[in-house]
């Protein structure tokens, strides 16, 4: 489990990067994660850059070999 950083309206919040289901554009740069237990979470990033983040740290989880 991989969480990341976000900067929201009310300071920083770390989130499950597997959590998120979407990252939706609101002003270019504010957005709102959107995670799969509904919540929505008001970021002051740009979307983009909120986006690439979970990319690469699914894409990171992907390649490395499970441990155990």
């Amino acid at each position: 489990m991989v969480f990341i950083e976000v900067k929201s309206l009310a300071g920083t919040n770390y989130i499950r990067a597997a959590s998120v289901v979407a990252v939706q554009y609101v002003e270019p740069k504010k957005c709102t994660v959107v995670l799969g237990t509904g919540v929505l979470l008001q970021c002051t990033e740009a979307a983009k850059d909120v986006a690439d983040r979970i990319e690469a740290v699914i894409a990171a989880e992907a390649a490395s070999p499970p441990t155990n």
